[in-house]
């Protein structure tokens, strides 16, 4: 259908949801001046279009509309991030920087030198329900205007973000397929990883960014995937194969471990001669015993590096052993003295429950004994057991 000046609203309305009408836009100059430039289809051509289908689905609501509307919304997609078919122009991904800005921040985690971004979820859902994306200011034409259906001018509009974590199916598919792309061709940009784990979360399908992760063999998205799913103790596990044991130690020591898998990063640290994070380790698993002949090995030195490990474990500031060397003695000795407490009532519960368990076998035993050489009576036997019976409960 071509463009006449005797066309109605309803005509421009279905070309312009056709990607015909308008074929000119706007630029209004510095000086007040109007030029004209025929419209990008590849990079503009689908946000002019999302207008004239969003005003077509107020007045119709029909699938086959609502169909259009999402494909559309695919190709706008491809225009907000770096891929072959824009040269790759919008490599600064600046259509989705309020986004992502608002769904994520740094972890104060000086201590870890991989992504350190973290997702708030509340902000997140957010800025999904709340947001809307405005064209790449990359494109030449983001600034100029367009003539509406009723020949009205209009700004090229922003598109609820909303429309793009709400696609079907088979559409969530195609934009599962850009997405990679993306990553594939831009293997420094941070920010497509960004979007693409923000789309994987909104889907439900964290999983499936792990395992696109790990086929495009990007172990620093592996990493940050445990990272920012709170998964310390996969993290720890890539840090312990890498021989980190710094990192290592903040992970373990941030991560909700049993006495149990605190005793197994203890033997491995101790196993690779890292004492003073073998004996941190032992106390948190309670190994009082082995912590405390670990520590009477351990110099005030590598006492005071352990506590700074610590405090920038909790986020304090670290004590300067040097100037500070007092308090450190004194953490020293505090510790020295809390452990061997803990050592004598261990050993105090250990030998009541050995000794309760002795005599209380010693006593029946005797009684049981006594009956059957007929040194006792039955009426003696029954109250021997009752007593003893009453002295175990």
């Amino acid at each position: 259908m071509e463009i006449t000046i005797f066309q109605t609203n309803t005509d421009r309305l279905k070309i312009g949801v056709q990607g015909i009408y308008p074929d000119k836009l706007l630029e209004q100059t510095k000086d007040h001046s109007d030029v004209r430039h025929p419209v990008n289809d590849a990079l503009t051509r689908p946000w002019i279009q999302h207008f004239f289908i969003a005003q077509l689905l107020r007045e119709t609501n029909s699938l086959d509309d609502i169909v259009t509307r999402d494909r559309n919304i695919i190709d706008i997609f491809k225009t907000t991030i770096p891929l072959p078919e824009n040269s790759f122009i919008e490599s600064t991904m600046s259509s989705w920087q309020m986004f992502l800005g608002s769904a994520f921040h740094d972890a104060d985690t000086p201590w870890y030198h991989g992504i350190r971004k973290i997702m708030v979820q509340e902000r997140f859902y957010s800025a999904v329900e709340q947001l809307e994306l405005e064209i790449p200011i990359s494109n030449p034409q983001h600034t100029f205007q367009f003539t509406d259906h009723t020949r009205r001018l209009r700004k090229i509009p922003r598109i609820p973000i909303k429309l793009f974590f709400t696609m079907p199916g088979n559409e969530r598919e195609i934009m599962f397929g850009i997405l990679r792309q993306a990553m594939n061709r831009n293997p420094h940009n941070v920010d497509v990883a960004l979007l693409t784990y923000c789309f994987f979360k909104a889907w439900g399908r964290t999983q499936d960014y792990l395992d696109l992760a790990r086929q495009e063999n990007r172990a620093d998205l592996e990493e940050w995937y445990f990272w920012i799913e709170n998964d310390m103790t996969s993290l720890g596990a890539l840090k312990r194969e890498a021989g980190d044991y710094t990192t290592s130690f903040f992970i373990y020591d941030r991560a909700l471990l049993s006495a149990t898998e605190n005793k197994e990063i203890a033997d491995w640290l101790l196993k690779e001669s890292e004492f003073k994070a073998a004996y941190h380790f032992y106390y948190k698993a309670k190994e009082f015993e082995t912590a405390l002949e670990l520590l009477q090995n351990i110099s005030v030195k590598e006492f005071a590096e352990l506590t700074n490990l610590r405090r920038t474990s909790k986020g304090d500031r670290p004590i300067d052993p040097i100037n500070d060397a007092s308090r450190i003695n004194s953490l020293y000795q505090e510790e020295i003295e809390t452990l061997r407490g803990f050592a004598r009532i261990r050993a105090a519960e250990t030998y009541k429950q050995i000794s309760v368990k002795a005599r209380r076998h010693f006593d029946r035993e005797t009684i049981e004994t006594k009956y059957a050489f007929g040194e006792l009576t039955e009426d003696e036997y029954q109250r021997l057991i009752r007593q003893l019976a009453e002295r175990s409960q």
